[in-house]
C-alpha cells in the first residue's frame, strides 16, 4: 500500500512516514516530479486531520508543505509534465482554502485546470473543487453547474478505481451541501445517501464521515457546512 492508499486509509502515521522516507530520497535528486507529489501528499495529510482536530500545528503542516509543492513547481515548470505541475498548483490551492483565501484559492485552481495534462476524470477533479469555489464566491448558478459537469466526466472513468470513487464521492458531498444550503433538503439527501452508499462499498472513511455529518445536519436543519 502507498502513501497515498495509506492517507485515504486514514493510517496517517504510516502515510507521513512513507512520504518522509521519500522525501529523503529525493531531496538530493533532481526529481522534481517526485518531489511535488510528495510534498503535496503531505500537505493532505494535515487537510484532512484538520477535518477532526483544529489544530494550528496541523494547520501550519498544510500550508507549508503545500507552499513548498508550489516553489518547486514554479522553480522548475519548464521541465515538468503538465500533471504535475498541476498538482503542484491545486495543492497550494487547497492550502489556501484552509487559509479562508477563497479567491486566491479559486486562481491556483484555475492555473492548475490550464495546465494539467491529466486525464478527463482527474480534470474533473479538478473543476469540481473550481465549482465548489465559484459558489462560495457567489456564482451559485455557475459553480453548481460546474460541478455537475465534472461529476461526469470523473464518472466516465473506471469506475472501479479507487480515485475515481473518491472524486466522485467529493463532488457529491459537494453538490449535497449546496442544495442544504438552498434548502433543498429532499435533493440534498437523496445526493447525499448516493454518496453514502458509495463510499461505504468502496471503504472510502474520510467520505463516509463527511456525508454522515451532511446526512445528520439534514436531519437537524442546521446548514453551517464548509462548501
Amino acid at each position: 500500500m502507498d502513501a497515498n492508499d495509506l492517507r485515504e486509509a486514514e493510517k496517517y502515521g504510516d502515510s507521513a512516514k512513507a512520504y518522509t522516507e521519500c522525501l529523503i530520497d529525493l531531496v538530493d535528486t533532481n526529481d522534481y516530479q517526485g518531489l511535488i507529489h510528495c510534498l503535496g501528499g503531505q500537505s493532505l495529510i494535515y487537510k484532512n486531520l484538520l477535518s477532526t482536530n483544529d489544530s494550528p500545528i496541523y494547520h501550519y503542516l498544510t500550508v507549508s508543505y503545500a507552499k513548498e509543492a508550489l516553489q518547486v513547481g514554479e522553480s522548475h515548470k519548464e521541465t515538468l509534465d503538465g500533471r504535475t505541475l498541476a498538482i503542484a498548483y491545486s495543492s497550494y490551492g487547497n492550502a489556501l482554502i484552509v487559509n479562508g483565501e477563497y479567491s486566491e484559492a479559486l486562481s491556483y485552481f484555475e492555473k492548475s485546470l490550464a495546465v494539467t495534462t491529466a486525464d478527463v476524470p482527474e480534470k474533473g477533479r479538478l473543476k469540481a473543487h473550481i465549482g465548489g469555489l465559484l459558489y462560495k464566491l457567489g456564482e451559485k448558478d455557475k459553480g453548481k453547474a460546474l460541478i455537475e459537469q465534472a461529476l461526469a466526466e470523473i464518472r466516465s472513468g473506471d469506475l472501479n478505481a479507487y480515485a475515481i470513487r473518491v472524486w466522485e464521492t467529493g463532488a457529491l458531498n459537494s453538490l449535497a451541501k449546496i442544495y442544504l444550503q438552498e434548502e433543498n433538503k429532499e435533493k440534498a439527501l437523496s445526493i447525499a445517501k448516493e454518496s453514502f452508499a458509495i463510499a461505504e462499498s468502496h471503504n472510502l472513511s474520510i467520505r463516509k464521515r463527511e456525508v454522515e455529518n451532511i446526512i445528520s445536519q439534514i436531519s437537524s436543519d442546521k446548514k453551517n457546512l464548509s462548501l
